[in-house]
């Protein structure tokens, strides 16, 4: 028996990726990577409406963060990886790690505390794993000889490569429909306007925490090599994404068995 997916969040997370991408736009063309902090200040207290503008483009992200998880699992309910090819279902899957790495690397750009713990924690991490460490390194990060220009440049492919695999390809963002823009332009605007980002000033504290997904990386690495924590770790519900047709009662049990560890992770890391 199929479990019956639910229009909206599909159109849902079209439209909020559209306007993520829009918004961000926008937001770039101000913004200057040799100077992340001042360009962001400058966004917020120069541009009109430059605040909302950023907040707009930071709920938007999420909000497809969010959406796409709640898809995936509608799509497992479906039994959608028997319809597809594997090698369609892993390029779809794909989707879920580059849109983390995008967030990610959009909380890197930023230039405030909580983008310096991204990007340094991020970097150290890359370079210790083994084999693509270096490749990962130069490719995403890159801060401690560039700045956030690497992560820039990332963010914007990054989206590039989710709206060719997903959007144009998967759900066809040219039918996006006014109303759904509409729904979910009003929905981040109203949070927008009532919880502004805020730009956290660089400090002296020993302990300094990267974006809220990513806490419990950080956690688990006070426990783990990095090789474990910073690549095994991840990989695992990537994989039993890919091959899920292969074994759908065992990988499901992984799965929630590695949300349920997760999100402990995340509240120690939070809490800690």
């Amino acid at each position: 028996m199929s479990y019956r997916l639910r229009p909206w969040v599909s159109w849902g997370l079209a439209a909020s990726f559209l306007l993520a991408v829009v918004s961000g736009l926008l937001a770039s063309y101000p913004f200057h990577e040799a100077f992340p902090l001042i360009s962001t200040v400058g966004i917020e207290t120069v541009l009109p409406f430059g605040s909302f503008l950023r907040a707009f483009h930071f709920y938007t992200g999420q909000l497809t963060f969010l959406l796409l998880v709640w898809h995936l699992v509608e799509a497992l309910l479906n039994h959608a990886e028997r319809r597809r090819p594997l090698w369609r279902w892993s390029l779809l899957v794909s989707t879920f790690p580059l849109v983390t790495l995008a967030l990610f690397t959009g909380y890197i750009v930023r230039g405030d505390q909580t983008g310096l713990a991204a990007g340094q924690i991020a970097e150290h991490l890359a370079l210790r794993l083994p084999l693509i460490g270096l490749v990962l390194n130069r490719l995403l990060f890159a801060v401690a000889e560039e700045g956030v220009h690497r992560a820039f440049m990332a963010h914007i492919y990054l989206s590039v490569g989710v709206l060719v695999i997903s959007g144009l390809w998967h759900f066809r963002l040219r039918a996006v429909r006014l109303e759904d823009l509409a729904v979910w332009a009003t929905l981040a605007a109203a949070v927008s306007l009532v919880l502004p980002v805020s730009l956290e000033a660089p400090s002296f504290e020993t302990l300094i925490k990267g974006p809220w997904f990513f806490l419990g990386i950080q956690e688990l690495l006070r426990h783990l090599p990095p090789w474990l924590a910073g690549l095994v770790f991840p990989s695992i519900p990537v994989l039993s994404l890919v091959f899920f047709r292969l074994a759908p009662r065992g990988l499901a049990l992984v799965l929630v068995l590695w949300t349920g560890t997760y999100v402990i992770l995340t509240a120690l890391g939070a809490l800690r």
